[in-house]
């Protein structure tokens, strides 16, 4: 193993999955053919697409969706929807359109869960027109988000799969592991679902990039936050199970740590290890490492066997330790963050700056804080001069905040000192629990069925309970860790001040003392040198004067007066409700599941006169949502006539496709297969459809049945025609989620028809290319079976030996166990 190969990298936190945090590494570029393929397209870009927006439509439509977002924050979700909509619209050639499309499908996503229309905006944002790479990952993978939501775990897998093979260094493959390893448990693939939950976390992003020209951002840790460690070496795929890998960790400032780095799969070269990072004084080998500002640790791992023939190789990395900066005016107490700030009393002021605590005592910064006043219409129109323009109109909601529209009254420069905060300190969690032996108490119950009562007996006689009182201060000992004693040192990193704030017109200089009116600007400003952009950065702060009090907001009525707001609630409450009943479902908890359906349905019956009078989209919805809940109660008839009253009043609705295609599943489980096939054969005609392929499928299945409950020439006859309907899922909708399957089909029926070498060929082709789809225990299964055809006795155990392995939850692999132990002692 060569020292080239043995690589080592701190990985900084990048999003929580659970309790896995999932960090960032450094990786390589796209590779060569995508960049001339990008190349040529944007070649055809000149000759026949629209111009891109200019820089300045480019910065109207980004005004314009910070207002929408101001919206949002103001608690107005449905003005902020119609403020992105417009940049959509008024700038169709702005790439920051691409943005709001992403806005509008998250919130669609995340809020009103409508998972088709969120995903219409999605498929906007993911397409080849958008140069930011990182937003068409993330568009991607919500399409798959919205699949798996709406159930299509064939569609799920693909756009999954999708990020992982387009975008493999970027941050979204931990994420798509994870919904692939969802989607197999929900379908009860266990062995698959496990396979890719292992992969979450093995993929790891590279570190922000700058801007053209500037070097990548240097890796480094943030003060108080986890230090994340990963080590690739080829020798770790063959450590022990519940074996660990030490690593060293070392602060310049003295502390010394030991970080027991796991393996992260079975069978993998990459181990991964945590340690809690905290400022304060150098405590070696207590778990925790304490640091300084300005601080640099050093991370050696031991490579024990080299390629180059060496006995080990320390490979070693130093990281610098930063901290980046906080500002903002709070409360007396510093709990609470303040907008405003109160004449005539005193301005209190935190700042966080990990890189400022350099000693044991208490440190200072500096600050500075400035009372800004609106300029006058006049003021203004004078700056403008004769025929000037003076300052831009705002676009969208103004930002009363804007600093060109003020003043400056009055300065204080502030020094801040830092205040001693008692911290509970984080416990070193490790990031796998490591299975340990227990005491052998069960040894004993072997010997009788009443042995175990005798030894249960004398625990009665120990109501006494003095010595399990002695015994209790042990459970505390590695679960909570007691706050750190009072060693007379300061290491918050936090730093306060207190400014004065007196009512006046006009500023006195040098005086320390802040005078305002009421509606004036307080802006706090903060320079933070080192921080984790690795540029330096300034940080501001604004707060309003008032006069007065700062007193809290009281909810005075909770009753909704508007009609059409209460039955879109109501709506989205039966819609929770059939989302928790399908998890009762899941969970085969019947009852519970068709107490929350009867609710959900009870709810949207009760609405249906309003929606009715209401129409359009509430009454869309309100159909939508009735067909789903009938459908989930398995009521199959009013699922069907709800589908069709959807098509008869609004035949121009999204949802059409699908209350078609859930109306030919009805027909296909009440064995109307006829009816079902010209249902499916009505979704395939609708040419802008997601899903045809799933018609397509459908059809395929349809005369599959068929097939098996006809007899003779005529079932020969139908089995031809489902392989003929399948292999146009392959070849007219390649981008389905049923791919897998159809090849997976088609290659069943070229083993009933004995053509052992295409369906080999087949077989290979569906598990090269689609690893996802469903029955891969029946494909190797059947591979298995054809290679014994073939006289390939010794591969076709080994096929079955993977079957057993990956599937052991398959209802076959009792028969490929048989199998293949007749195969061994055949010598095979």
């Amino acid at each position: 193993m060569s020292t080239a190969a043995t690589r080592l990298r701190l990985a900084v936190p990048g999003f929580v999955l659970g309790c896995l945090v999932v960090p960032m590494l450094a990786t390589h570029g796209a590779p060569a053919g995508q960049d001339a393929k990008a190349k040529d397209k944007d070649k055809g870009k000149d000759k026949g697409s629209p111009e891109r927006g200019s820089i300045v439509e480019d910065r109207t439509a980004r005004k314009l969706l910070e207002a929408g977002d101001a919206r949002l924050d103001a608690g107005e979700p449905a003005k902020a929807i119609e403020v992105w909509q417009s940049v959509i619209e008024r700038y169709p050639r702005s790439k920051v359109r691409f943005d709001a499309h992403l806005k509008l499908g998250n919130h669609l996503l995340n809020k009103d869960r409508a998972y088709d229309r969120a995903r219409t905006y999605f498929e906007s944002a993911a397409v080849e027109d958008n140069p930011n790479e990182e937003q068409r990952a993330e568009a991607t993978l919500r399409i798959g988000e919205c699949y798996y939501e709406s159930g299509n775990f064939g569609k799920t897998f693909k756009y999954m799969r999708d990020v992982i093979e387009k975008f493999p260094v970027s941050p979204q493959v931990n994420r798509a592991y994870y919904y692939i390893g969802l989607g197999h448990f929900k379908q009860g693939h266990y062995s698959r679902a496990i396979s890719a939950l292992e992969r979450v976390g093995t993929a790891l992003p590279p570190p922000d990039k700058g801007a053209e020209g500037v070097k990548p951002v240097a890796e480094v840790l943030e003060a108080g936050k986890r230090l994340f460690v990963r080590i690739e070496d080829a020798d770790l795929a063959a450590l022990e199970q519940g074996k660990t890998v030490p690593v060293k960790v070392e602060a310049a400032s003295g502390d010394v740590e030991t970080v027991e780095c796991v393996p992260i799969g079975r069978n993998v070269r990459v181990v991964v290890g945590t340690l809690p990072t905290t400022l304060g004084r150098s405590v070696p080998n207590n778990g925790r490492l304490e640091i300084k500002g300005g601080d640099t640790i050093k991370i050696s791992y031991r490579d024990v066997h080299t390629a180059a023939g060496a006995k080990e190789n320390v490979v070693a990395r130093d990281v610098p330790v930063v901290g980046t900066a906080t500002a903002a005016v709070t409360d007396g107490a510093y709990s609470e963050t303040l907008q405003g700030v109160v004449l005539g009393r005193g301005i209190h002021l935190q700042v966080v700056d990990a890189d400022f605590d350099l000693t044991d005592g208490a440190d200072v910064l500096k600050a500075t804080v400035e009372v800004y006043r609106e300029k006058t219409p006049e003021e203004l129109a004078a700056e403008a001069g004769p025929g000037g323009k003076g300052v831009d109109p705002p676009v969208g909601k103004a930002d009363p905040n804007k600093l060109e529209r003020f003043k400056k009254i009055d300065k204080v420069d502030v020094v801040l000192s830092e205040a001693k905060i008692v911290r509970v300190l984080p416990e070193n969690v490790p990031l796998v629990i490591i299975p340990t032996d227990e005491p052998k108490k069960d040894a004993e119950p072997k010997k009788d069925g009443e042995e175990p009562k005798k030894d249960a007996e004398p625990k009665k006689d120990e109501p006494k309970q003095p010595e399990a009182k002695k015994e209790e201060p042990k459970k505390d000992e590695p679960k909570q860790p007691e706050p750190p004693k009072d060693d007379g040192t300061i290491h918050s990193g936090t730093f306060r001040a207190v400014v004065s704030l007196e009512k006046a017109e006009t500023a006195t200089a040098g005086d320390q003392v802040l005078q305002a009116q009421p509606n004036d600007l307080i802006v706090l400003t903060y320079g933070d040198a080192r921080n984790v952009t690795g540029e330096p950065r300034t940080v501001v702060f604004k707060a309003r004067v008032v006069e007065g009090s700062l007193g809290s907001v009281r909810v005075s009525q909770t009753q909704i007066s508007d009609q059409e707001l209460r039955v879109r609630t109501q709506l989205k409450t039966a819609s929770a409700l059939t989302n928790i009943g399908n998890r009762y479902k899941e969970f085969g908890l019947k009852k519970n599941a068709d107490d929350k359906y009867q609710a959900a349905m009870t709810m949207c019956e009760e609405i249906s006169a309003e929606a009715t009078k209401l129409g359009g989209r509430t009454l869309e919805e309100t159909y939508v949502q009735l067909w789903k809940i009938y459908f989930e109660m398995d009521k199959l008839d009013l699922a069907a006539a709800m589908s069709q009253r959807l098509q008869r009043d609004f035949p121009n609705s999204e949802f059409v496709d699908a209350a078609l295609l859930q109306l030919a599943d009805v027909s296909r489980k009440q064995s109307q297969l006829q009816r079902a096939i010209g249902i499916y054969t009505s979704v395939l005609r609708l040419e802008k459809s997601p899903l045809r392929g799933e018609a397509q499928f459908g059809i395929a299945e349809c005369y599959e049945e068929m097939a098996k409950a006809a007899e003779g020439a005529r079932s020969q006859q139908l089995y031809d025609q489902s392989f003929q309907e399948y292999k146009k899922v392959f070849d007219q909708f390649p981008d389905s989620g049923r791919v897998g399957e159809a090849v997976a089909k088609m290659a069943n029926y070229y083993y009933v028809q004995k053509d052992y070498a295409r369906a080999i060929d087949v077989f290979e082709s569906v598990l090269r290319t689609h690893p996802d789809a469903k029955f891969l225990d029946v494909i190797l299964f059947n591979y298995g079976r054809c290679l014994y055809r073939l006289d390939k006795k010794a591969d076709a155990r080994k096929q079955f030996d993977q079957m057993i392995a990956d599937f052991p939850e398959s209802p076959l692999a009792p028969d490929a166990k048989k199998i293949s132990e007749a195969l061994r002692k055949a010598g095979n």
